[in-house]
């Protein structure tokens, strides 16, 4: 019997055999476990590195592993005696002495070993592990001569004819490219490949093979692989051993939890899990707008892909609600919600790979919302002197969201009120196929509704004299997040005087207590963009549909002059 090998391994061999590449960066879920199946028919997973020398074992004499921490490890004692023989007959070639054991730094077995892998009368596989520690991205003139060394050493072997034309193989491993000093990636006789996180089938096969024995579960092992979508093989197996050891059932609330503690976790804190408590429902006004977002929400439900925009870009002035909608629509389309946390460092190459990190795990859930709220600032074009870390940051970013592949599995949802410091490229039809405007509530009856959907939201029972439409009538020219807080000081009035509900005269006192933003010629400024931007012109209130595009950039003309530095 063949053994079967998974995707990621199968392109290696594939590669390797028509003679592409010798050498091969694996990177991505490089520390999961992988399923071997014996030429016997047996099947056990086994970590990636002993995975990998079982693999390179039956057709190479010598394979061997390294790591700063354990050094150069073998399977077994005739494998390290037959290297050591191997390297001692070339350091003779060449008048060196004999050396009974190989050194543990990288700069000192880094050139014996690459005298190994580039001796055509050999037949080996070396296996570079947590590579990102042997060769780390770091600017240059921050490097030391020991790194400086590995680095030469690294680019010497990718571009060393004599590793092509050998029957020798190099692997290393790395969870994140970006850690990985960018001189060896872009090497043109490295090939990456990357591991990614297992499928659904993958992990049905998995947990019928784990122990069930002492585990109680709430559902069968195709409806746990369907829910631990994002996890690793060995994250589901630490939820069986938790299980057998608490006594308690594997529930769909536990999973949930579980998986939300071990994705920030692994996302060090990048994302958070956002947990919608409100729907369309809790939302007043913007009738229009959702009906659109409801179309989208629909489409994903029902998987027509087709129907659902790459990309959704809410822009608008602040308080206009862009959060709050983001999230009601995440309860209507039941995607799975996660929003960006600052995932900016000042380190060299730190920012790109927490980005890879947050891409990898929407990459493996998928069927995800991923909000990035306050665009502008985390994804501004106005970042100089950052070592190009924005220009990589949008660049990457621009390739995930063009991936077609994505379309109604991973809905990017981007909120600002300053499109105007975004990359133009980024906002394109292909990446943003649906940019919606917010504008503040435009007449009475639509504040009046607002007002009703922050009551429900915060609980606020009203008294019978209690009239929201006479709120709605003297709060124009507030946003809708001021509209709530005219709300919330007409409860904590109530409060102080310990009433539980809201009487005409509180709501008196804190329309005349609440001060909207004063700041109007800025928010005209904001409004404009948003007409600007829009993708629809039935999106558009009334007294902005008409305007042609001249128009409209005349009026951002008159107000950026206005501001002046204040828009740069």
């Amino acid at each position: 019997m063949t053994a079967t090998l998974p995707a990621w391994a199968e392109r290696l061999k594939g590669r390797y055999l028509a003679g592409e590449a010798s050498m091969f960066m694996l990177h991505g879920n490089t520390r999961d476990l992988c399923r071997w199946q014996s030429q016997g028919g047996g099947v056990e997973y086994l970590a990636l590195v002993p995975f990998l020398v079982e693999m390179f074992s039956h057709s190479k004499d010598i394979v061997l592993t390294y790591d700063v921490s354990q050094g150069v490890q073998f399977p077994d004692k005739k494998m390290r005696k037959r290297c050591l023989m191997a390297v001692n007959a070339r350091r003779a070639i060449e008048g060196e002495l004999p050396v009974d054991d190989f050194p543990s730094s990288p700069a000192h077995v880094l050139p014996m070993l690459e005298r190994l892998v580039t001796d055509r009368s050999q037949k080996v596989a070396v296996v570079l592990d947590f590579f990102e520690t042997i060769v780390p991205m770091s600017d240059l003139s921050y490097m030391g001569d020991a790194d400086k060394a590995n680095l030469v050493a690294m680019q010497r072997w990718a571009s060393d004819p004599g590793l092509l034309g050998s029957d020798n193989l190099v692997v290393l491993t790395t969870e994140h490219l970006s850690d990985v000093h960018r001189r060896v990636v872009s090497s043109a006789q490295l090939s990456t490949l990357r591991i990614a996180l297992p499928e659904q089938t993958e992990r049905e096969t998995f947990i019928g093979s784990c122990d069930h024995a002492g585990v109680e579960a709430e559902m069968d092992d195709a409806v746990l692989a369907k829910i631990t979508a994002g996890l690793t093989l060995t994250q589901i197996a630490a939820l069986f051993r938790r299980a057998r050891q608490s006594g308690e059932p594997i529930q769909f609330s536990t999973v949930s939890a579980r998986k939300k503690e071990i994705i920030e976790r692994e996302c060090h804190g990048l994302v958070e899990f956002v947990a919608p408590g409100h729907d369309f429902s809790h939302v007043g006004g913007m009738e229009g707008l959702k009906l659109d977002l409801m179309r989208v929400a629909n489409a994903i439900k029902s998987g027509q892909t087709n129907r659902v925009p790459m990309g959704i870009m809410f822009v608008g002035p602040m308080g206009t609600g862009k959060t709050y909608v983001a999230e009601a629509f995440a309860a209507e389309s039941g995607l799975t919600c996660l929003k960006f946390k600052n995932f900016r460092e000042r380190w060299v190459g730190s920012t790109e790979g927490n980005l890879e990190k947050i891409l990898d795990v929407v990459e493996g859930l998928g069927h995800v919302l991923l909000i990035i709220d306050e665009a502008d600032r985390s994804m501004g074009n106005s970042a100089d002197g950052d070592g190009g870390t924005t220009s990589r940051v949008i660049a990457r970013l621009k390739e995930f969201m063009s991936d077609t592949s994505h379309r109604g599995r991973v809905v990017m949802m981007m909120m600002t009120n300053r499109p105007d410091k975004l990359d133009a490229d980024l906002k394109r039809p292909g990446r943003f196929d649906l940019k919606i405007p917010f504008f503040f509530p435009a007449d009475a009856e639509t504040r009046t509704a607002i007002l009703g959907a922050s009551a429900r939201k915060n609980r606020v029972e009203m008294d019978e004299g209690a009239s929201l439409g006479m709120v709605a009538e003297k709060t124009e020219g507030y946003a809708s997040a001021e509209l709530e807080l005219v709300v919330l000081a007409a409860s904590a009035l109530a409060s102080d005087d310990e009433r539980v509900k809201v009487t005409a005269e509180d709501l008196a006192r804190a329309v005349s207590d609440v001060i909207p933003s004063r700041d109007t010629r800025m928010l005209d400024y904001m409004e404009m963009l948003a007409v600007f931007e829009s993708s629809s012109r039935r999106m558009l209130p009334p007294r902005y549909a008409e305007m042609e595009t001249h128009e409209v950039q005349s009026a951002l003309d008159a107000l950026r002059a206005q501001l002046g530095r204040r828009v740069l």
